[in-house]
């Protein structure tokens, strides 16, 4: 892999990843590891024909399997996905709307993990039913079925916090 295409590559990819990846683990300076290990794993050995937004998402979640193996323990913050949010909106709007998001996060991190991997991939990394699908080890009907099932219980979730009210209020104004 040439410097600039790898640079590219980094670029377009890396805040996604990190992102996935602090879902994943909930530690920050782990998730830049992973991250970090997962480009390296591309630039010393990705060969083009596939999909490499694929080819990510697989090393990086064998990179957090392999890191669990080793430590043998799971931490999962989803507070800290969005520490980092900024913006130069209205500073009122983005208080509400991190609450909105942190809220949001943690009741993913509420769901079972089948679940929760399914919204992370398709919400973080972008990936299509079948690419999930490979990733997970089942079919794209059961992808779909785990999505929607994920969906409600996300609802239920909200709903129980008071979040979905709140939200709604919220985007009707």
């Amino acid at each position: 892999m040439k410097k600039t295409d790898f640079e590219k590559i980094y670029s377009q990819y890396h805040k996604n990843l990190y992102i996935y990846a602090l879902s994943l683990c909930g530690d920050p300076n782990l998730s830049e590891t992973l991250v970090q290990n997962t480009f390296t794993k591309a630039y010393l050995s990705y060969k083009p024909g596939g999909s490499l937004k694929f080819w990510l998402s697989k090393v990086l979640k064998n990179e957090f399997l392999n890191h669990i193996r080793h430590e043998a323990k799971f931490v999962d913050d989803p507070q800290l996905v969005f520490d980092k949010l900024h913006s130069d909106d209205n500073p009122i709007n983005i208080l509400i709307e991190e609450e909105n998001m942190r809220e949001i996060a943690i009741a993913i991190s509420l769901l079972p993990i089948n679940q929760r991997s399914v919204i992370m991939y398709r919400i973080y990394m972008q990936l299509t039913d079948k690419e999930i699908s490979q990733i997970i080890g089942t079919s794209e009907v059961n992808i779909r079925k785990i999505r929607s099932r994920a969906r409600q219980n996300l609802k239920k979730i909200l709903e129980e916090r008071n979040i979905g009210d709140r939200y709604d209020r919220q985007k009707r104004k």
